[in-house]
Parts: C-alpha cells; sequence; structure tokens
C-alpha cells in the first residue's frame, strides 16, 4: 500500500475492564461490537478498518484530509449509542500521517497520541 498523504489512527475503549467486571462480559461484547460499527460507519469509506485485540481497533485512513470529517461522525455516532446504552465506555483515539516506510514509529507516534486523548478523557469524569 502506497499513501503518500495517508494516516493511521488506533482507537483504544476507555476502562473497558468496569465494563466486563461491573456489566459482564456478555455487554462487554456488546460494547466492542458497537464500536466496530461505529467506527466502520464512520470511516470504512475512506479507509480499512481493523480490530487489532482485545478493546484496541485501527484505521488505515487513505486520505489523511478525510480524518477531521470521519472523527466528528465518529463522535456523533458513539454520543448517540452512549444515550442509549449507558454503560458504553468512552473510546480515546489518536492519529500519525504515514510519512516513513517505518510502521512501528507510525504505530508509536499514533498510540502516544492516543494516550494523550485518554488522559483528557480522564480529566473530564
Amino acid at each position: 500500500m502506497n499513501y503518500t498523504n495517508g494516516m493511521l489512527i488506533v482507537f483504544d475503549v476507555d476502562d473497558f475492564k468496569h465494563v466486563n467486571d461491573v456489566y459482564g462480559h456478555v455487554k462487554g461484547d456488546l460494547c466492542l461490537s458497537i464500536i466496530a460499527a461505529c467506527i466502520k460507519k464512520a470511516y470504512a469509506k475512506y479507509g480499512y478498518c481493523y480490530r487489532i485485540g482485545g478493546d484496541e481497533f485501527c484505521v488505515l485512513l487513505k486520505n489523511s484530509r478525510n480524518e477531521e470529517a470521519c472523527s466528528v461522525q465518529f463522535e456523533s455516532f458513539i454520543k448517540k449509542k452512549r444515550n442509549k446504552y449507558t454503560y458504553l465506555p468512552s473510546v480515546s483515539y489518536g492519529s500519525a500521517l504515514l510519512l516513513t516506510g517505518d510502521i512501528v514509529s507510525i504505530k508509536d507516534l499514533a498510540d502516544q497520541n492516543m494516550y494523550l486523548n485518554k488522559k483528557k478523557h480522564k480529566q473530564q469524569q
């Protein structure tokens, strides 16, 4: 894949262990399913969506110009779902441009940005 203006976005469900511990694994699985559907609905038209493990997802966006519009849509979808499913946790995400061939450092930068977002979520609680 050669995306000259591509972007990697990583997502992590905030306090996911709490959902499983308090509401059970069936509700936890439902949370993952809802979040995956919101990611796909917001981003799939512009890139590739993946679950990379546990409560972590990522998107390979073909063109970073679409990132802002997609993230606004994603936030809107999640907010609507959180109104209906009150136990649905927030989702932190971060991104990095695909400027080099070194996917490890790109993933690391996206992770760092995601953790900054996660820290903001914790401060808002």
